[in-house]
């Protein structure tokens, strides 16, 4: 081989082009009650607590008004926008155009953000009150202990019925038929769902009959929805904060239509790149506290 002739070596780059391994929906969201809003702020609801009718001990006594108690939670909307800038030069040395794939990897951000917020509002401190000036916090009752069913530990069926023990407690029908029946839904780790898959009542339908989960995917069991999600919280004890919740529980509010993408060439700048952008309007909040609890989970 004639010495300096790797001078002349070429190189090829890949024309096609893909997007890594992410989540490209929202898992979370999805499920939520939906509603959309225009403004600053919108109530996603106005609640009348529950009251106890009174007896009559007599005749001809005077009415005795009750005074319901009523609730206002609010919803506001955050804002998130992602661009990615497309320069011809780049175009020039990769020898393709992510474009378009550009434009999913943007959607797929703002969507995983929709489940960051709606993961956030399980838990926090929401806005009530005629004006949304009262802040109510996650009441501490709604929580099942870590303890339950083992010391510090991972997600099981006890904690599970915990859960559903402290829905019924609180008035959540959880076993209507047809139409009327409460969709529940619990968010879950793969870590939790590796806990689940360890606990003979789930695998077996010695336990459950019909209520028996697949090891490749989640499906019913005791009636829960489960959704796999990697974006849990944990609390300050590093324990993972697991949702488990009926669907009027909880609302998620866009404003403007949600997501909104755009491709567009910027001529303000040299070589008039092209820039990918998307921008999202979008809020939760726990919509009715006796809906939504708490399942704290170790994972060590």
């Amino acid at each position: 081989m004639a010495q300096g002739s790797n001078a002349f070596y070429s190189q090829q780059y890949a024309t096609a082009v893909e997007l890594l391994a992410q989540q490209m929906t929202p898992r979370v969201a999805s499920v939520f009650s939906p509603m959309t809003a225009v403004g600053k702020a919108a109530t996603v609801v106005n609640f009348i607590d529950t009251f106890e009718a009174d007896e009559r001990t007599g005749i001809y006594d005077p009415v005795v008004f009750g005074e319901p108690t009523h609730t206002r939670p609010w919803v506001y909307p955050r804002h998130f926008d992602k661009a990615i800038p497309f320069d011809s030069i780049e175009q020039m040395q990769m020898e393709a155009n992510p474009q378009s794939e550009y434009a999913m990897g943007v959607v797929a951000a703002l969507n995983r953000k929709m489940d960051d917020e709606s993961i956030a509002a399980f838990f926090r401190a929401r806005n009530v009150g005629e004006n949304g000036s009262t802040s109510e916090n996650f009441p501490a009752a709604n929580a099942v202990s870590v303890d339950t069913g083992g010391t510090a530990s991972g997600l099981n069926v006890e904690k599970l019925q915990d859960a559903f023990r402290l829905a019924q407690e609180n008035e959540v029908d959880t076993e209507a038929e047809g139409s009327m029946v409460e969709q529940a839904y619990c968010i879950i780790s793969p870590k939790q769902k590796k806990n689940l898959m360890n606990e003979i009542e789930v695998t077996s339908g010695d336990f459950f009959k019909g209520q028996v989960m697949s090891t490749n995917s989640v499906n019913k069991f005791l009636t829960i929805n489960f959704i796999v999600s990697n974006r849990l919280i944990t609390d300050g004890s590093g324990y993972r904060r697991v949702p488990f919740f009926f669907q009027r529980g909880m609302s998620f509010c866009t404003w403007n239509g949600g997501i909104q993408t755009d491709i567009s060439q910027r001529k303000d700048l040299r070589g008039h790149p092209w820039q990918v952008y998307g921008q999202g309007h979008f809020g939760s909040v726990r919509r009715d506290n006796k809906r939504v609890y708490e399942i704290k989970c170790a994972e060590s």
